[in-house]
């Protein structure tokens, strides 16, 4: 007879490392609802590398940066507010197959999570995730892995209501929550979270976490069967290794670039965490035929043109989420990079008539 499980111990994590190759389920799902509102996959993809052929393939990968920026250009073209919602319930199993599955076969609600958490760079997620016991409730508390900026209230959506639905899959019956609190304002259509979780939403809460009875951790799940979920497993295992195998010293420091810095780790830093010392990192590099200095500047560079080009943010802020402090050094940054100004380049690369005027070089009014 198996030991009961105390619970009081439990705290586990998923990994704090944002998986450079995606699959390309996010964006199909994306494709299809758009086409509820006569948005073609050609209008949706346009400006991306990805076209509709690709759609096809299920080992088909993007860039994080690739998806964010099809997931900014949806959120532009598609007119429903509640597009982070409704793409969650799409979002379920049919986007985590390899994970979800498996789990669903697992003996307790604890395995399943034990699973997911294990082989989470497999699901869609950008988050890093925390599961711990605080008195007769457990707590699964979300960090961003990545800096959401405007596409927080999307991102969040998707996989607040995708997460919760895959967990009542599993359980076999509605999992009852007793709060989730969010980290951005009150939306418009708020009582809509109450009929996908039937429960109290706390909006702009310090923190980003779902609330719920500890009891269902101990919860037998109905599919239990530890034959099936070996077999399954097996195939998550395989789609795990492809996953990593081959990755160069080029993806991990993308990859540690790619997390939110108040100012990015300098060299020695970035050497520790990928556990090498300066010199072999510097020879990894040189192999390769980049400097760090110059893979910092090309990140930089995309990311503050994609911000500029697809978004409303003040060219103050995108400034300061890249990691100047001196926003008159972005400014110079920038013209270098481009030939002009960002709020010229601003002009030049949207039509978008409600986007304010920003700022130019001078201080002025562009």
């Amino acid at each position: 007879m198996s030991q009961p499980i105390d619970l009081s111990r439990i705290h586990i994590k998923s990994t704090d490392r944002l998986n450079l190759k995606r699959s390309i389920y996010s964006i199909n799902i994306l494709v299809e609802y758009a086409k509820r509102f006569n948005i073609t996959a050609e209008l949706l993809l346009y400006g991306s590398t990805i076209n509709i052929h690709d759609l096809a393939d299920p080992e088909m990968f993007i860039t994080p940066e690739e998806e964010l920026k099809i997931f900014r250009r949806a959120i532009s073209l598609i007119p429903d507010p509640k597009l982070g919602l409704e793409i969650g319930r799409l979002h379920n199993v049919s986007a985590m197959t390899r994970v979800a599955i498996p789990a669903m076969f697992c003996d307790t609600f604890l395995d399943a999570m034990h699973m997911m958490f294990k082989y989470i760079e497999l699901t869609q997620t950008y988050c890093r995730y925390e599961l711990f016991i605080k008195g007769d409730y457990a707590v699964m508390r979300c960090n961003e892995l990545i800096e959401f900026g405007d596409l927080r209230r999307f991102l969040c959506e998707r996989d607040t209501v995708s997460a919760y639905t895959l967990c009542c899959n599993i359980l076999g019956t509605p999992l009852i929550l007793k709060e989730i609190t969010l980290t951005y304002p009150r939306p418009e259509y708020a009582r809509a979270y109450q009929d996908v979780f039937n429960c109290p939403v706390v909006f702009n809460a310090d923190r980003y976490q779902v609330i719920f009875d500890k009891s269902y951790l101990t919860a037998r799940l109905p599919l239990a069967n530890s034959l099936t979920r070996n077999i399954y497993e097996r195939e998550c295992k395989r789609a795990y290794s492809c996953l990593h195998e081959q990755k160069s010293t080029l993806d991990r420091i993308q990859q540690e670039l790619l997390f939110p810095h108040k100012e990015p780790p300098c060299f020695d830093k970035l050497a520790r965490r990928l556990n090498m010392s300066t010199r072999t990192l510097r020879r990894h590099l040189s192999a390769e035929g980049i400097s760090y200095k110059a893979l910092l500047g090309e990140i930089r560079k995309n990311k503050a043109l994609e911000l500029i080009a697809s978004t409303k943010m003040p060219i103050e802020n995108i400034a300061t989420e890249l990691g100047y402090k001196d926003v008159a050094n972005f400014y110079h940054a920038f013209k270098h990079w481009t030939g002009t100004t960002p709020s010229n380049y601003r002009k030049m690369n949207t039509h978008d008539p409600d986007l304010k005027p920003c700022r130019d070089d001078s201080g002025a009014r562009a």
